[in-house]
């Protein structure tokens, strides 16, 4: 028979994780998103925050205590897929729960090394005080490289889930929808702490709600000359704007043909794809659209 294994708040996490990552992943390098990616990681950080109390205080199957399995269970659970023998958990098995605790991790380390990253390239964010322009490069590194990492530990999961699917003949991305499974009464958990999942819900509205309509937002497009004044070495003096290391940064990815072409015509020409450089405004979302475009070009 049907039994309630997953809670509310647990598959509200885990949808809202997913949909934080991607929109973070399709949002990068776009300059006129970057409300959205800087979103989309601060909603990953609290949903981790939550995660990890709902771990300690949430239902039965949500617990860490109910998925705490050595490697080498994990290990030799893998080898009874393998051999087409696995146990079946209503819970997560010892090599989902491995997948669990790294993707937890790895999101993490995106959230974190993202917010270093936007505190030293773009000076914003809780740690912008304390993170020099001259370490962005090595923080953004550190972002792509556990993102793509991340970005692998999802695909794993989804073959790991498929793969699941199949060899017990249930269908888990729709449990972990309606959090029913097939099991005996004794096994359900008793509720699906419905107000917990509400009021994460609550929190992620107003969170998403007060950043957006945030003065801060919409300010921090316009200030490009302290961004561009903070990348630079005080032993160096440009001669350009066009070689600080802020512009060479936020432009590294325009195709030469758009600095070839008849609208812009030099890279100097600010006004081309800034139509409110002359007030000292540079927001990449008032860039006309097909300008937009091509400057997104890698």
């Amino acid at each position: 028979m049907k039994i309630l294994v997953w809670d509310l708040p647990t598959r509200l996490f885990h949808w809202l994780l997913a949909l934080s990552f991607a929109l973070a992943y399709l949002s990068a390098e776009k300059g006129n998103w970057l409300e959205v990616h800087v979103f989309s990681g601060y909603l990953m950080l609290g949903l981790l925050a939550f995660r990890l109390a709902w771990g300690f205080v949430g239902a039965r199957y949500a617990r860490f205590s109910s998925f705490r399995f050595s490697c080498k269970e994990g290990f030799d659970y893998l080898q009874q897929v393998i051999a087409g023998t696995p146990r079946r958990y209503l819970g997560h098995n010892p090599a989902g729960s491995w997948a669990v605790y790294l993707l937890l991790t790895l999101a993490f380390l995106v959230g974190s090394s993202g917010l270093f990253t936007l505190a030293g390239q773009e000076g914003l964010g809780p740690l912008a005080a304390w993170v020099p322009y001259a370490s962005a490069k090595t923080f953004r590194e550190i972002h792509e490289a556990t993102v793509n990492a991340m970005l692998a530990m999802v695909i794993l999961h989804l073959a790991g889930v498929a793969l699941e699917s199949w060899r017990h003949r249930e269908n888990l991305a729709q449990a972990m929808l309606t959090g029913s499974k097939e099991g005996k009464p004794e096994a359900a958990i008793s509720s699906r702490h419905l107000f917990s999942a509400l009021s994460l819900l609550a929190a992620v509205i107003a969170g998403g709600a007060w950043y957006f309509s945030s003065a801060a937002v919409a300010a921090r497009e316009g200030n490009a000359g302290d961004k561009i004044m903070r990348s630079i070495d005080p032993r160096e003096t440009p001669l350009r704007i066009t070689e600080t290391p802020y512009w060479q940064g936020k432009h590294r990815h325009i195709a030469a043909s758009v600095w070839r072409s008849h609208a812009v015509g030099a890279r100097a020409n600010c006004i081309a794809c800034h139509h409110n450089a002359e007030q000292g405004s540079f927001a990449a979302s008032a860039m006309p659209r097909e300008v937009a475009a091509k400057a997104a070009l890698h």
